[in-house]
């Protein structure tokens, strides 16, 4: 829901009434369990910070299962501090109602990240999903094994995995959101009672079964499959279909949606997705391991940089207009004109588009960097505290899923639009051929090709030519396609034999030493090899001068340094980063 649709003023929440220590600034969303107001907390000596309040709604506060949803949310996110997992600051009540404080989140969620990427045309390569996840897969491992303040594991399990609960923000960091239907390990669902979204509960939780961290793994292995082949699992069939399918473990693989899957992708997503909780990984941090694993073994560096690069670029006229209704959230007056004056930035904020600079922006980056791109448009939001602002099905916004139709394939037209099929290269640039007809460089989209499958070739100077036989998408289908070149080997260089010269003896080469000091700690890199933590003393290091890489992976700090090395002598340094 939208702040133009939203009504203030029920129970006494009104803009400008003050909440605690929170003066209420606008109501920005409302979900199924709760309605969001945007506030501004003030403290001694002009301390201020922006905020958000989560109320639950006036129809569930005489409701004792819902009450309790609510309380769980806090009690269990309030014992959790860690950068992928939402922030809770405080649990009040104000007129017997119920609100959480949470941090403030601008960003979007991956549900927006995926079909704006698709619809623009730009959808997320699969380096940049494979980070993602495994940084929602490092929270949600930090959830899972949390111990309470007698050193017992507290047995968190979230329940309600779906890309709508995993957010990215503008900075370039991911958030899971929303533990409203999180329980513990030990207890079992109550008879005939589903929590959470249907298209990604796991089987055992599918069956109201006794669940675990497994379930959750299972889940997030669903949205790793949907950013992967940029479609849902189970698109436009009946709820009642899509639980018998997860019950039975009647699963697509990745290649059936998107042939060009690299294979140890699709193995990750499938162990991920495997049917018996057995089979599958068996911590979020395994998940996280096979990401990191294959990232590494590809090559790929994508770091909170480099996604808030690209969210920025991609965003820009977005992030403009919500700083605009930050701004005057934080200095507006609580008169009628000044609400009006947030509520009017709030709607602009949710609902600016693209422009075509920002998205030019976007391509050179992407360009340069091989990480994927992700666009937003009119139906882009901003989430904060698990809700998003925008147009959003109850199924995509409500954590407790109500058990009804949805329309099926049979029921919806078929789209009169040709069949659209894009062809990207890596590296980018490639001359790209259909049939032995050249078509243009890549990226390429066609959609004017006669139906059947097509020969795709991609030839780039010093790769080897990468080809590959594709159907035709069914017509309104759009196929992404990515062709990866390898590097052509290089002719060894011949070698004239010469009379052997007489071995001159060699020189030691000039060492010196570095000494290192770093507010925070980092581990310090030399090229590949870590010469170790903070503080470094006296670590010897050939003369000349050195290129440091500086890594503290608790803040997600990734920095340089320039240092020059003497010989025989000692270079100090103290940094405060």
């Amino acid at each position: 829901m939208s702040p133009q649709s939203f009504q203030p003023g029920r129970g006494g929440w009104e803009p400008g009434t003050t909440v605690g220590s929170y003066l209420l600034m606008t109501p920005i969303a409302q979900g199924g369990m709760a309605e969001i107001w945007l506030a501004r907390q003030s403290g001694l000596k002009g301390f201020e910070r922006l905020v958000v309040i989560k109320r639950m709604i006036d129809a569930l506060e005489s409701d004792p299962e819902h009450v309790e949803m609510f309380l769980t949310e806090a009690r269990l996110a309030a014992q959790l501090n860690h950068p992928h997992v939402v922030q809770i600051f405080d649990l009040g009540e104000d007129a017997n109602s119920l609100y959480l404080v949470m941090e403030y989140l601008d960003g979007e969620n991956l549900s927006v990240v995926r079909r704006m990427g698709v619809k623009h045309q730009l959808p997320l390569l699969d380096h940049f999903a494979a980070r993602m996840i495994a940084w929602a897969a490092d929270g949600l491992h930090y959830a899972h094994t949390r111990v309470g303040v007698d050193g017992r594991p507290i047995g968190i399990v979230h329940r309600d995995i779906s890309p709508q609960n995993l957010f990215a923000t503008f900075d370039g960091g991911i958030k899971v959101l929303d533990f409203g239907v999180a329980k513990l390990a030990s207890q079992h669902t109550s008879s005939g009672k589903l929590k959470g979204k249907l298209g990604y509960m796991s089987p055992e939780q599918a069956r109201g079964e006794q669940i675990d961290a497994r379930s959750d793994v299972f889940a997030l292995g669903i949205v790793l499959f949907e950013l992967i082949t940029r479609s849902r699992l189970f698109p436009g069939i009946e709820d009642t279909q899509v639980l018998g399918a997860i019950a039975h473990g009647t699963m697509p693989r990745p290649s059936e949606r998107r042939p060009d899957v690299d294979p140890a992708m699709e193995q990750i997503i499938l162990k991920a997705m495997a049917g018996r909780k057995e089979e599958r990984y068996q911590s979020a941090r395994e998940l996280q391991d096979a990401l990191e694993g294959w990232l590494a073994k590809g090559g790929f560096v994508v770091t909170t940089s480099d996604v808030a690069d690209y969210l920025r670029a991609l965003f820009a006229r977005r992030i403009h207009d919500r700083r605009q209704m930050i701004e005057a959230a934080m200095r507006a007056e609580m008169t009628p004109n000044g609400v009006a004056n947030v509520q009017r930035l709030a709607r602009t904020a949710t609902t600016s588009a693209i422009t075509s600079k920002s998205k030019a922006e976007a391509q050179r980056a992407g360009k340069r960097s091989l990480v994927p791109v992700v666009i937003g448009g009119l139906l882009g939001a901003i989430v904060i505290a698990g809700v998003t602002i925008g147009v959003l099905s109850s199924r995509d916004r409500d954590p407790e899923v109500v058990m009804k139709a949805v329309p099926t394939v049979a029921e919806v037209k078929p789209p009169l639009a040709p069949p659209v099929l894009v062809v990207s290269s890596s590296p980018p640039g490639a001359s790209i051929s259909v049939d032995g007809i050249s078509v243009g460089t890549a990226p390429v989209t066609l959609d004017a090709l006669s139906p059947g499958e097509h020969k795709l070739e991609a030839t780039l100077e010093g790769f080897l030519p990468a080809t590959r036989t594709v159907p035709l998408p069914n017509p309104g289908e759009r196929f992404n396609l990515e062709l990866a070149l390898a590097p052509a080997p290089v002719a060894p260089p011949v070698v004239v034999e010469k009379p052997a010269d007489k071995p001159q003896p060699v020189k030691p080469k000039a060492m010196g030493k570095l000494t290192l000091k770093t507010t925070p700690w980092t581990s310090v890199f030399l090229g590949a090899r870590k010469l170790g933590d903070t503080p470094l003393i006296d670590e010897p290091l050939p003369v000349g001068t050195h290129v440091l890489k500086l890594k503290n992976p608790d803040t997600g700090l990734d920095s340089s340094i320039e240092v020059e090395i003497k010989a025989g002598q000692v270079t100090t340094k103290k940094l405060r980063l």
